[in-house]
Protein backbone atom coordinates (compact mmCIF):
# COMPACT_ATOMS: atom_id res chain seq x y z
CA UNK A 1 0.00 0.00 0.00
CA UNK A 2 2.81 2.45 0.89
CA UNK A 3 4.54 1.72 -2.42
CA UNK A 4 1.32 2.48 -4.34
CA UNK A 5 0.89 5.77 -2.51
CA UNK A 6 4.48 6.79 -3.29
CA UNK A 7 3.98 5.85 -6.96
CA UNK A 8 0.76 7.90 -7.20
CA UNK A 9 2.48 10.88 -5.57
CA UNK A 10 5.30 10.69 -8.12
CA UNK A 11 2.85 10.42 -11.04
CA UNK A 12 0.79 13.33 -9.68
CA UNK A 13 3.93 15.43 -9.21
CA UNK A 14 5.03 14.72 -12.77
CA UNK A 15 1.60 15.66 -14.13
CA UNK A 16 1.62 18.93 -12.18
CA UNK A 17 5.17 19.65 -13.40
CA UNK A 18 4.20 18.96 -17.02
CA UNK A 19 1.06 21.09 -16.71
CA UNK A 20 3.06 23.94 -15.17
CA UNK A 21 5.62 23.67 -17.96
CA UNK A 22 2.89 23.75 -20.58
CA UNK A 23 1.31 26.82 -19.00
CA UNK A 24 4.73 28.53 -18.87
CA UNK A 25 5.29 27.70 -22.57
CA UNK A 26 1.90 29.08 -23.59
CA UNK A 27 1.89 32.18 -21.36
CA UNK A 28 5.56 33.16 -21.60
CA UNK A 29 7.35 31.53 -24.51
CA UNK A 30 4.44 31.73 -27.01
CA UNK A 31 2.86 34.84 -25.54
CA UNK A 32 3.27 36.99 -28.65
CA UNK A 33 2.06 34.23 -30.97
CA UNK A 34 -1.17 33.55 -29.08
CA UNK A 35 -1.74 37.26 -28.45
CA UNK A 36 -1.62 37.87 -32.18
CA UNK A 37 -3.94 34.92 -32.80
CA UNK A 38 -6.42 36.26 -30.26
CA UNK A 39 -6.18 39.73 -31.78
CA UNK A 40 -6.69 38.35 -35.29
CA UNK A 41 -10.05 36.98 -34.20
CA UNK A 42 -11.11 40.56 -33.53
CA UNK A 43 -9.54 42.11 -36.64
CA UNK A 44 -10.99 42.51 -40.10
CA UNK A 45 -8.43 43.14 -42.85
CA UNK A 46 -8.75 44.76 -46.28
CA UNK A 47 -5.92 44.23 -48.76
CA UNK A 48 -4.81 47.58 -50.22
CA UNK A 49 -1.68 46.66 -52.18
CA UNK A 50 0.30 43.65 -53.32
CA UNK A 51 4.06 43.53 -53.08
CA UNK A 52 6.09 42.67 -56.18
CA UNK A 53 9.80 42.16 -56.63
CA UNK A 54 11.82 45.03 -58.07
CA UNK A 55 13.85 45.17 -61.28
CA UNK A 56 17.33 46.58 -60.67
CA UNK A 57 20.31 47.83 -62.63
CA UNK A 58 23.75 46.20 -62.24
CA UNK A 59 24.46 48.30 -59.13
CA UNK A 60 21.12 47.39 -57.49
CA UNK A 61 19.53 50.76 -58.31
CA UNK A 62 15.81 50.02 -58.83
CA UNK A 63 13.96 50.81 -62.04
CA UNK A 64 10.62 50.03 -60.36
CA UNK A 65 8.91 51.21 -57.15
CA UNK A 66 11.15 54.27 -57.00
CA UNK A 67 8.46 56.78 -56.06
CA UNK A 68 5.71 56.89 -53.46
CA UNK A 69 2.32 58.56 -53.74
CA UNK A 70 0.25 59.68 -50.77
CA UNK A 71 -3.38 58.57 -50.51
CA UNK A 72 -6.19 59.23 -48.06
CA UNK A 73 -8.29 56.26 -46.96
CA UNK A 74 -11.83 56.44 -45.56
CA UNK A 75 -13.61 53.56 -43.79
CA UNK A 76 -17.34 54.43 -43.99
CA UNK A 77 -18.43 52.23 -41.05
CA UNK A 78 -16.06 54.08 -38.73
CA UNK A 79 -17.27 57.56 -39.69
CA UNK A 80 -20.12 59.11 -37.66
CA UNK A 81 -20.44 62.52 -39.32
CA UNK A 82 -20.28 61.67 -43.03
CA UNK A 83 -21.16 65.20 -44.12
CA UNK A 84 -18.18 66.68 -42.29
CA UNK A 85 -15.96 63.82 -43.47
CA UNK A 86 -16.97 64.51 -47.07
CA UNK A 87 -16.06 68.19 -46.69
CA UNK A 88 -12.63 67.30 -45.29
CA UNK A 89 -11.97 64.73 -48.00
CA UNK A 90 -13.08 67.19 -50.66
CA UNK A 91 -10.53 69.71 -49.45
CA UNK A 92 -7.76 67.10 -49.55
CA UNK A 93 -8.67 65.42 -52.84
CA UNK A 94 -10.26 68.34 -54.75
CA UNK A 95 -13.22 66.06 -55.51
CA UNK A 96 -16.70 67.46 -54.89
CA UNK A 97 -18.10 66.78 -51.42
CA UNK A 98 -21.36 65.55 -53.02
CA UNK A 99 -19.48 62.86 -54.94
CA UNK A 100 -17.61 61.80 -51.80
CA UNK A 101 -20.81 61.67 -49.73
CA UNK A 102 -22.27 59.32 -52.32
CA UNK A 103 -19.14 57.15 -52.06
CA UNK A 104 -19.41 57.05 -48.26
CA UNK A 105 -23.02 55.86 -48.45
CA UNK A 106 -22.07 52.83 -50.52
CA UNK A 107 -21.47 49.52 -48.83
CA UNK A 108 -17.68 49.49 -49.27
CA UNK A 109 -15.04 48.37 -46.79
CA UNK A 110 -12.87 51.36 -47.63
CA UNK A 111 -12.50 54.16 -50.18
CA UNK A 112 -9.16 55.44 -51.47
CA UNK A 113 -8.44 58.85 -52.98
CA UNK A 114 -5.23 60.39 -54.27
CA UNK A 115 -4.17 63.40 -52.18
CA UNK A 116 -4.12 66.56 -54.28
CA UNK A 117 -3.57 69.08 -51.48
CA UNK A 118 -2.05 68.53 -48.06
CA UNK A 119 -3.69 69.94 -44.93
CA UNK A 120 -2.31 70.45 -41.43
CA UNK A 121 -5.46 69.75 -39.38
CA UNK A 122 -6.11 66.38 -37.73
CA UNK A 123 -8.34 63.87 -39.48
CA UNK A 124 -11.44 62.37 -37.82
CA UNK A 125 -11.72 58.71 -36.85
CA UNK A 126 -12.05 56.49 -39.89
CA UNK A 127 -9.90 58.69 -42.18
CA UNK A 128 -6.11 58.36 -42.46
CA UNK A 129 -3.23 58.98 -44.86
CA UNK A 130 -0.86 56.39 -46.25
CA UNK A 131 2.03 56.42 -48.75
CA UNK A 132 2.08 53.58 -51.27
CA UNK A 133 4.86 52.69 -53.74
CA UNK A 134 4.19 53.39 -57.40
CA UNK A 135 5.34 50.61 -59.72
CA UNK A 136 6.10 53.09 -62.49
CA UNK A 137 6.84 56.79 -62.14
CA UNK A 138 6.46 59.59 -64.65
CA UNK A 139 10.23 59.62 -65.29
CA UNK A 140 10.93 55.87 -65.18
CA UNK A 141 13.69 54.56 -67.44
CA UNK A 142 14.15 51.57 -69.77
CA UNK A 143 10.42 51.18 -70.32
CA UNK A 144 10.78 48.98 -73.41
CA UNK A 145 13.00 46.63 -71.40
CA UNK A 146 11.13 46.69 -68.07
CA UNK A 147 7.73 46.49 -69.79
CA UNK A 148 4.49 46.83 -67.86
CA UNK A 149 1.82 44.99 -65.89
CA UNK A 150 -1.87 44.77 -66.73
CA UNK A 151 -4.28 42.56 -68.60
CA UNK A 152 -1.31 41.93 -70.86
CA UNK A 153 2.32 42.01 -69.78
CA UNK A 154 5.44 43.01 -71.65
CA UNK A 155 9.21 42.96 -71.23
CA UNK A 156 10.94 41.67 -68.11
CA UNK A 157 7.69 42.07 -66.18
CA UNK A 158 6.32 39.28 -68.36
CA UNK A 159 9.45 37.14 -68.69
CA UNK A 160 10.07 37.06 -64.92
CA UNK A 161 6.46 37.28 -63.75
CA UNK A 162 6.68 34.08 -61.70
CA UNK A 163 9.83 35.36 -59.98
CA UNK A 164 8.53 38.86 -59.25
CA UNK A 165 5.02 37.86 -58.14
CA UNK A 166 4.61 37.15 -54.40
CA UNK A 167 1.91 36.54 -51.79
CA UNK A 168 3.15 39.47 -49.71
CA UNK A 169 0.73 42.38 -49.29
CA UNK A 170 -0.24 45.41 -47.18
CA UNK A 171 -3.67 45.49 -45.54
CA UNK A 172 -5.78 47.83 -43.42
CA UNK A 173 -6.61 46.15 -40.09
CA UNK A 174 -9.82 47.28 -38.34
CA UNK A 175 -10.72 46.16 -34.80
CA UNK A 176 -14.19 44.66 -34.36
CA UNK A 177 -16.39 43.58 -31.46
CA UNK A 178 -16.80 39.91 -30.55
CA UNK A 179 -19.52 39.40 -33.12
CA UNK A 180 -17.33 41.02 -35.85
CA UNK A 181 -20.36 43.00 -36.95
CA UNK A 182 -19.25 46.40 -35.72
CA UNK A 183 -15.97 48.29 -35.74
CA UNK A 184 -14.49 49.51 -32.46
CA UNK A 185 -13.84 53.12 -33.40
CA UNK A 186 -11.74 54.00 -30.38
CA UNK A 187 -8.98 51.57 -31.35
CA UNK A 188 -8.54 53.08 -34.81
CA UNK A 189 -6.79 51.14 -37.58
CA UNK A 190 -3.35 49.77 -38.26
CA UNK A 191 -1.41 48.65 -41.33
CA UNK A 192 -0.56 44.98 -41.53
CA UNK A 193 2.10 43.53 -43.81
CA UNK A 194 1.85 39.89 -44.77
CA UNK A 195 5.47 38.85 -45.11
CA UNK A 196 6.74 36.58 -47.83
CA UNK A 197 10.00 36.15 -49.66
CA UNK A 198 10.26 38.81 -52.35
CA UNK A 199 12.68 38.25 -55.21
CA UNK A 200 13.88 40.78 -57.74
CA UNK A 201 15.71 40.74 -61.06
CA UNK A 202 19.19 42.25 -61.42
CA UNK A 203 19.87 43.38 -64.98
CA UNK A 204 23.13 44.35 -66.71
CA UNK A 205 21.78 47.84 -67.40
CA UNK A 206 23.49 50.82 -65.79
CA UNK A 207 20.90 53.29 -64.47
CA UNK A 208 23.07 56.36 -65.08
CA UNK A 209 24.17 55.34 -68.59
CA UNK A 210 20.56 54.48 -69.44
CA UNK A 211 19.52 57.96 -68.30
CA UNK A 212 22.21 59.61 -70.42
CA UNK A 213 21.05 57.74 -73.54
CA UNK A 214 17.37 58.52 -72.99
CA UNK A 215 18.04 62.18 -72.19
CA UNK A 216 20.00 62.59 -75.43
CA UNK A 217 17.30 60.92 -77.54
CA UNK A 218 14.60 63.05 -75.91
CA UNK A 219 16.51 66.32 -76.27
CA UNK A 220 17.01 65.65 -79.96
CA UNK A 221 13.44 64.34 -80.40
CA UNK A 222 14.65 61.19 -82.08
CA UNK A 223 12.46 58.41 -83.45
CA UNK A 224 14.74 55.41 -83.32
CA UNK A 225 16.96 53.61 -80.84
CA UNK A 226 20.34 53.53 -79.13
CA UNK A 227 22.26 50.69 -77.49
CA UNK A 228 25.40 50.72 -75.33
CA UNK A 229 27.42 47.52 -74.77
CA UNK A 230 30.36 46.90 -72.47
CA UNK A 231 33.12 45.77 -74.82
CA UNK A 232 34.91 43.40 -72.43
CA UNK A 233 31.77 41.54 -71.28
CA UNK A 234 29.00 41.98 -73.86
CA UNK A 235 26.73 43.27 -71.08
CA UNK A 236 23.96 45.57 -72.30
CA UNK A 237 24.45 48.80 -70.33
CA UNK A 238 21.69 50.81 -72.00
CA UNK A 239 18.85 50.12 -74.43
CA UNK A 240 16.41 52.85 -75.41
CA UNK A 241 13.72 53.14 -78.05
CA UNK A 242 11.63 56.09 -79.19
CA UNK A 243 8.82 57.07 -79.24
CA UNK A 244 8.28 56.13 -75.61
CA UNK A 245 5.08 55.22 -73.74
CA UNK A 246 3.57 55.83 -70.29
CA UNK A 247 3.46 52.57 -68.32
CA UNK A 248 0.52 53.86 -66.27
CA UNK A 249 -1.61 54.66 -69.35
CA UNK A 250 -1.19 51.66 -71.63
CA UNK A 251 -4.74 51.92 -72.97
CA UNK A 252 -3.91 55.28 -74.59
CA UNK A 253 -1.64 53.57 -77.12
CA UNK A 254 -3.64 50.50 -78.06
CA UNK A 255 -4.98 52.11 -81.24
CA UNK A 256 -1.90 54.23 -81.95
CA UNK A 257 0.08 53.84 -85.18
CA UNK A 258 3.19 55.57 -83.81
CA UNK A 259 4.92 52.33 -82.76
CA UNK A 260 5.24 53.30 -79.09
CA UNK A 261 5.32 49.65 -77.98
CA UNK A 262 7.92 48.57 -80.55
CA UNK A 263 11.40 48.20 -79.10
CA UNK A 264 13.39 49.46 -82.07
CA UNK A 265 16.66 48.47 -80.38
CA UNK A 266 15.84 44.80 -81.11
CA UNK A 267 13.90 45.29 -84.36
CA UNK A 268 15.40 44.68 -87.78
CA UNK A 269 16.08 47.51 -90.25
CA UNK A 270 18.16 47.86 -93.45
CA UNK A 271 21.69 48.62 -92.19
CA UNK A 272 22.94 50.49 -95.22
CA UNK A 273 26.66 51.21 -95.18
CA UNK A 274 27.33 49.94 -91.65
CA UNK A 275 27.14 46.50 -93.31
CA UNK A 276 30.40 47.42 -95.05
CA UNK A 277 32.08 46.51 -91.74
CA UNK A 278 31.14 42.88 -92.40
CA UNK A 279 32.11 43.08 -96.08
CA UNK A 280 35.52 44.50 -95.13
CA UNK A 281 35.96 41.86 -92.44
CA UNK A 282 35.22 39.05 -94.90
CA UNK A 283 37.49 40.55 -97.56
CA UNK A 284 40.46 41.02 -95.23
CA UNK A 285 40.00 37.78 -93.29
CA UNK A 286 39.83 35.71 -96.49
CA UNK A 287 42.92 37.44 -97.89
CA UNK A 288 41.12 38.23 -101.14
CA UNK A 289 41.62 41.97 -100.63
CA UNK A 290 44.64 43.69 -99.11
CA UNK A 291 45.34 47.25 -98.00
CA UNK A 292 47.53 47.74 -101.09
CA UNK A 293 44.77 46.89 -103.59
CA UNK A 294 43.28 49.90 -105.37
CA UNK A 295 39.92 50.49 -107.01
CA UNK A 296 38.75 53.25 -109.32
CA UNK A 297 35.52 54.98 -108.32
CA UNK A 298 33.75 56.78 -111.13
CA UNK A 299 30.62 57.46 -109.07
CA UNK A 300 28.56 54.59 -110.52
CA UNK A 301 28.83 50.89 -111.29
CA UNK A 302 26.78 48.73 -113.66
CA UNK A 303 25.96 45.08 -112.92
CA UNK A 304 23.88 43.38 -115.61
CA UNK A 305 22.08 46.62 -116.41
CA UNK A 306 21.48 47.60 -112.78
CA UNK A 307 23.37 50.81 -112.02
CA UNK A 308 24.55 51.52 -108.46
CA UNK A 309 25.56 55.05 -107.51
CA UNK A 310 27.69 56.62 -104.86
CA UNK A 311 26.01 59.19 -102.65
CA UNK A 312 25.01 62.11 -104.90
CA UNK A 313 26.96 60.40 -107.72
CA UNK A 314 30.31 61.75 -106.55
CA UNK A 315 33.51 60.17 -107.84
CA UNK A 316 36.37 59.27 -105.48
CA UNK A 317 38.94 58.31 -108.11
CA UNK A 318 41.65 55.76 -107.31
CA UNK A 319 41.29 54.54 -103.69
CA UNK A 320 42.05 51.54 -101.50
CA UNK A 321 39.77 49.72 -99.03
CA UNK A 322 40.71 52.06 -96.14
CA UNK A 323 39.82 55.21 -98.05
CA UNK A 324 36.75 53.56 -99.56
CA UNK A 325 35.59 52.68 -96.05
CA UNK A 326 36.24 56.19 -94.71
CA UNK A 327 34.26 57.91 -97.47
CA UNK A 328 31.74 55.03 -97.66
CA UNK A 329 32.25 54.48 -101.38
CA UNK A 330 29.49 52.21 -102.70
CA UNK A 331 31.13 51.33 -106.02
CA UNK A 332 34.40 50.35 -104.32
CA UNK A 333 32.64 48.06 -101.87
CA UNK A 334 30.51 46.46 -104.54
CA UNK A 335 33.73 45.51 -106.34
CA UNK A 336 35.21 44.28 -103.05
CA UNK A 337 32.04 42.24 -102.56
CA UNK A 338 32.39 40.68 -106.00
CA UNK A 339 36.01 39.75 -105.31
CA UNK A 340 35.28 38.38 -101.84
CA UNK A 341 32.19 36.44 -102.86
CA UNK A 342 28.71 36.46 -101.38
CA UNK A 343 29.23 33.18 -99.51
CA UNK A 344 32.20 34.53 -97.56
CA UNK A 345 30.27 37.69 -96.71
CA UNK A 346 27.19 35.77 -95.55
CA UNK A 347 29.31 33.34 -93.53
CA UNK A 348 31.06 36.27 -91.83
CA UNK A 349 27.72 37.93 -91.04
CA UNK A 350 26.52 34.74 -89.37
CA UNK A 351 29.75 34.47 -87.35
CA UNK A 352 29.03 37.99 -86.06
CA UNK A 353 25.62 36.79 -84.85
CA UNK A 354 23.25 37.89 -87.59
CA UNK A 355 20.41 35.34 -87.83
CA UNK A 356 21.38 33.96 -84.39
CA UNK A 357 19.05 33.88 -81.39
CA UNK A 358 21.04 34.97 -78.34
CA UNK A 359 18.29 34.05 -75.89
CA UNK A 360 17.51 37.48 -74.45
CA UNK A 361 14.59 37.47 -71.97
CA UNK A 362 12.70 40.00 -74.10
CA UNK A 363 11.32 39.59 -77.65
CA UNK A 364 14.09 40.14 -80.19
CA UNK A 365 14.32 39.92 -83.95
CA UNK A 366 17.38 38.04 -85.12
CA UNK A 367 18.25 39.92 -88.28
CA UNK A 368 17.96 38.68 -91.84
CA UNK A 369 20.31 37.80 -94.67
CA UNK A 370 19.47 36.98 -98.31
CA UNK A 371 19.69 33.48 -99.69
CA UNK A 372 22.88 32.81 -101.62
CA UNK A 373 20.81 32.49 -104.80
CA UNK A 374 19.52 36.03 -104.27
CA UNK A 375 23.07 37.42 -104.40
CA UNK A 376 23.77 36.42 -107.99
CA UNK A 377 24.13 39.20 -110.54
CA UNK A 378 23.02 42.56 -109.17
CA UNK A 379 22.21 40.91 -105.83
CA UNK A 380 25.88 41.12 -104.81
CA UNK A 381 25.61 44.87 -105.19
CA UNK A 382 22.77 45.16 -102.70
CA UNK A 383 24.51 42.81 -100.26
CA UNK A 384 27.80 44.74 -100.41
CA UNK A 385 26.17 48.02 -99.38
CA UNK A 386 23.65 46.63 -96.87
CA UNK A 387 20.52 47.04 -98.96
CA UNK A 388 17.94 44.63 -100.34
CA UNK A 389 17.06 41.68 -98.10
CA UNK A 390 19.56 42.53 -95.35
CA UNK A 391 18.10 43.49 -91.95
CA UNK A 392 19.97 44.20 -88.71
CA UNK A 393 18.95 45.36 -85.26
CA UNK A 394 20.72 48.21 -83.41
CA UNK A 395 21.70 45.66 -80.74
CA UNK A 396 23.34 43.46 -83.38
CA UNK A 397 25.13 46.50 -84.83
CA UNK A 398 26.54 47.38 -81.40
CA UNK A 399 27.51 43.72 -80.93
CA UNK A 400 29.48 43.66 -84.22
CA UNK A 401 31.42 46.76 -83.20
CA UNK A 402 32.05 45.38 -79.71
CA UNK A 403 33.51 42.21 -81.25
CA UNK A 404 35.94 44.23 -83.37
CA UNK A 405 36.85 46.46 -80.40
CA UNK A 406 37.41 43.29 -78.31
CA UNK A 407 40.17 42.09 -80.63
CA UNK A 408 37.84 39.89 -82.68
CA UNK A 409 36.29 37.92 -79.80
CA UNK A 410 32.51 37.99 -79.53
CA UNK A 411 30.92 38.20 -76.10
CA UNK A 412 27.26 37.24 -76.56
CA UNK A 413 25.09 40.17 -75.37
CA UNK A 414 23.52 39.67 -71.94
CA UNK A 415 20.66 41.57 -70.29
CA UNK A 416 20.01 39.83 -66.94
CA UNK A 417 22.63 38.90 -64.34
CA UNK A 418 20.68 37.21 -61.56
CA UNK A 419 17.57 36.74 -59.46
CA UNK A 420 18.19 38.43 -56.09
CA UNK A 421 16.51 38.61 -52.70
CA UNK A 422 15.56 41.81 -50.87
CA UNK A 423 19.10 42.14 -49.50
CA UNK A 424 20.59 41.96 -52.97
CA UNK A 425 22.01 38.48 -52.46
CA UNK A 426 22.02 36.39 -55.64
CA UNK A 427 19.57 33.49 -55.53
CA UNK A 428 20.04 32.36 -59.11
CA UNK A 429 22.75 33.57 -61.46
CA UNK A 430 22.56 33.72 -65.25
CA UNK A 431 26.17 33.34 -66.42
CA UNK A 432 27.23 34.78 -69.77
CA UNK A 433 27.27 32.50 -72.77
CA UNK A 434 30.61 31.23 -73.95
CA UNK A 435 32.63 33.74 -75.96
CA UNK A 436 34.16 32.79 -79.30
CA UNK A 437 36.57 34.23 -81.84
CA UNK A 438 35.06 35.76 -84.97
CA UNK A 439 38.15 37.46 -86.45
CA UNK A 440 41.88 37.06 -86.24
CA UNK A 441 43.46 39.65 -83.98
CA UNK A 442 45.27 41.38 -86.85
CA UNK A 443 42.07 41.67 -88.91
CA UNK A 444 40.27 43.25 -85.94
CA UNK A 445 43.18 45.68 -85.51
CA UNK A 446 42.96 46.76 -89.16
CA UNK A 447 39.19 47.22 -88.90
CA UNK A 448 39.61 49.40 -85.80
CA UNK A 449 42.08 51.54 -87.75
CA UNK A 450 39.65 51.79 -90.67
CA UNK A 451 36.83 52.82 -88.32
CA UNK A 452 39.10 55.50 -86.86
CA UNK A 453 39.70 56.89 -90.36
CA UNK A 454 35.93 57.31 -90.81
CA UNK A 455 36.12 59.91 -88.03
CA UNK A 456 39.51 61.61 -88.68
CA UNK A 457 39.87 61.53 -92.48
CA UNK A 458 39.14 65.02 -93.89
CA UNK A 459 36.63 63.40 -96.25
CA UNK A 460 35.40 60.84 -93.73
CA UNK A 461 31.65 60.48 -93.32
CA UNK A 462 31.83 60.28 -89.50
CA UNK A 463 33.68 63.49 -88.59
CA UNK A 464 30.78 64.62 -86.39
CA UNK A 465 31.30 61.57 -84.16
CA UNK A 466 34.75 62.56 -82.92
CA UNK A 467 35.05 62.87 -79.12
CA UNK A 468 37.61 64.21 -76.66
CA UNK A 469 38.68 60.59 -75.95
CA UNK A 470 38.97 59.67 -79.66
CA UNK A 471 36.27 57.57 -81.28
CA UNK A 472 35.95 55.16 -84.18
CA UNK A 473 32.96 53.91 -86.11
CA UNK A 474 30.97 53.71 -89.31
CA UNK A 475 28.11 55.70 -90.76
CA UNK A 476 25.12 54.21 -92.53
CA UNK A 477 22.37 55.74 -94.64
CA UNK A 478 19.88 53.04 -95.59
CA UNK A 479 17.73 54.15 -98.50
CA UNK A 480 14.01 53.97 -97.68
CA UNK A 481 12.47 56.13 -100.41
CA UNK A 482 14.76 57.37 -103.17
CA UNK A 483 12.18 59.74 -104.68
CA UNK A 484 11.47 61.43 -101.33
CA UNK A 485 15.14 61.28 -100.25
CA UNK A 486 14.31 59.38 -97.03
CA UNK A 487 16.99 57.36 -95.23
CA UNK A 488 17.44 55.45 -92.00
CA UNK A 489 20.45 57.06 -90.37
CA UNK A 490 23.04 54.92 -88.53
CA UNK A 491 26.24 55.42 -86.63
CA UNK A 492 27.95 52.55 -84.86
CA UNK A 493 31.27 52.87 -83.09
CA UNK A 494 33.35 52.50 -79.95
CA UNK A 495 35.16 54.68 -77.41
CA UNK A 496 37.87 55.30 -76.40
CA UNK A 497 39.86 54.37 -79.48
CA UNK A 498 43.06 53.41 -77.62
CA UNK A 499 41.40 51.24 -74.96
CA UNK A 500 37.85 50.43 -76.09
CA UNK A 501 35.30 50.35 -73.28
CA UNK A 502 31.90 51.07 -74.82
CA UNK A 503 30.30 50.04 -78.10
CA UNK A 504 27.43 52.31 -79.14
CA UNK A 505 24.85 51.98 -81.90
CA UNK A 506 22.58 54.87 -82.87
CA UNK A 507 19.65 54.35 -85.25
CA UNK A 508 17.37 57.16 -86.45
CA UNK A 509 14.32 56.00 -88.34
CA UNK A 510 13.51 58.03 -91.45
CA UNK A 511 16.21 60.48 -90.48
CA UNK A 512 18.91 62.02 -92.65
CA UNK A 513 22.27 60.53 -93.55
CA UNK A 514 24.18 58.75 -90.81
CA UNK A 515 26.98 61.30 -90.75
CA UNK A 516 24.60 64.23 -90.32
CA UNK A 517 21.92 62.80 -88.04
CA UNK A 518 23.31 59.81 -86.11
CA UNK A 519 27.00 60.68 -85.68
CA UNK A 520 26.37 63.76 -83.46
CA UNK A 521 24.08 61.69 -81.24
CA UNK A 522 26.84 59.09 -80.87
CA UNK A 523 29.28 61.85 -79.90
CA UNK A 524 26.95 63.27 -77.25
CA UNK A 525 26.19 59.88 -75.70
CA UNK A 526 29.83 58.78 -75.78
CA UNK A 527 31.20 61.89 -74.13
CA UNK A 528 28.58 61.84 -71.38
CA UNK A 529 29.12 58.20 -70.43
CA UNK A 530 32.92 58.50 -70.61
CA UNK A 531 32.70 61.37 -68.11
CA UNK A 532 30.47 59.23 -65.90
Amino acid sequence: MEKRIVFLRIVLALMIFILAGRLFYIQVVKYNFYSEKAMEQRIKSFKISEKRGDIYDRNMIPFTDRDYKEYVFAIPKMINDKKRAAEILSEITEISSEKIREDLKRNKDYIRYEIRRDVDFSLPVGIFKLELPQRYSSNSLARHVIGYLGDKKMGLEESFDEVLATDASDSIAVFTDGSRNDYIKGLGVKIQTVHDKVFGVKTTLDYHIQKVVEDVLDRRRIEGAAVVLEVKTGNILAMASRPNFDQNRIEDYLKSSNEEFINKAVSGYPPGSIFKIIVAAAALESGKVSLEDTFYCSGSYDINGVVFHDFKGESHGLINIVKGFAVSCNTTFIRIGEITGAKSILDMARKFGIEKDDGLPIPEQIGRLPKLSDTYGAGIGNLSIGQGEVLMTPLQAADIVATIANDGIRNVPRLVEAVVDEKGEEVKRFPPRESYRVLESNTAKILRYMMRQVVVDPEGTGKRAETFCKSAGKTGSAEVNKELNIYHAWFVGFVPYENPKYSIAVFVKNGDTGGIKAAPIFKEIAEEIIKY
